[in-house]
């Protein structure tokens, strides 16, 4: 979901599913509550952050493409939307959180819309500070760390297509190798970091990468609308 939905949303107070088929929205009723979550720039780069809370009003159907976005016919209408300021990135309380697989955390919340346990609901609610206004870090803003790391992303994979002789990698080893490169630089980041900035990024670099049957390979990569599909491996062709 990128700011211009979710501006969009704030103003009219109605969400679908971006899926014309979508499952998952089908199973939500009136007032169930509903955190926004997606990727936004903080510190310098993108970090998949809790943004926003409301709760359902009302369940409708409308054949209607809502925002160039939600294309599903099953609409909900929201009693309101209020916004984390500051937001509340998934990194700092992931360990607490037990829907939170801890190995596949970049995958758990893959889905557009996903149940939460209720125990986790209290923990993000007790942690957030809401104001009504759009906020202003929501804004579309250019970030010079964010551009660094892709283009470490690409100069590494540019350098292991020239000299590794291999045709794939293991998505998780290519981040351990992009540790090393960035430290080059002076730039440190943990592995976690690099693993969150790498799924939400990769559509930006054009590499290709391949799913994995084994569970301990996957990496969830998200596409520029923010959803994600798993993979295993990166293309050196």
């Amino acid at each position: 979901m990128d700011g211009d939905v979710l501006q969009d949303i704030s103003e009219n107070l109605v969400i679908g599913s971006a899926k014309k088929r979508g499952k998952l929205i089908n199973e939500i009723r009136a007032g169930d509550r509903i955190f926004i979550f997606r990727a936004i720039p903080l510190n310098g780069r993108r970090k998949l952050s809790f943004v926003a809370y409301t709760m359902v009003d009302e369940v409708y159907s409308s054949p209607e493409t809502l925002y160039d976005y939600y294309e599903s016919p099953r609409k909900l209408k929201l009693r309101g939307i209020k916004f984390f300021n500051p937001p509340l990135p998934l990194i700092k309380i992931r360990d607490k959180l037990v829907s939170v697989e801890p190995k596949k955390w970049s995958s758990t919340l893959q889905s557009e819309y996903r149940r939460i346990d209720e125990r986790d609901f209290r923990i993000i609610r007790s942690r957030a500070n809401f104001i009504d206004r759009f906020p202003a870090y929501l804004e579309e803003v250019s970030f010079s760390m964010d551009e660094f790391l892709i283009n470490s992303i690409m100069g590494l994979h540019s350098i292991l297509r020239r000299a590794d002789g291999r045709k794939q990698m293991e998505i998780r080893s290519f981040i351990k190798l992009l540790d090393e490169f960035i430290r080059t630089y002076g730039i440190s980041k943990s592995y976690e970091e690099l693993e969150e900035f790498y799924s939400i990024n990769a559509w930006r670099t054009g590499i290709k990468h391949y799913p994995s049957r084994d569970p301990e390979r996957i990496v969830t990569l998200y596409n520029s609308r923010g959803n994600g599909r798993d993979f295993g491996l990166i293309s050196l062709e």
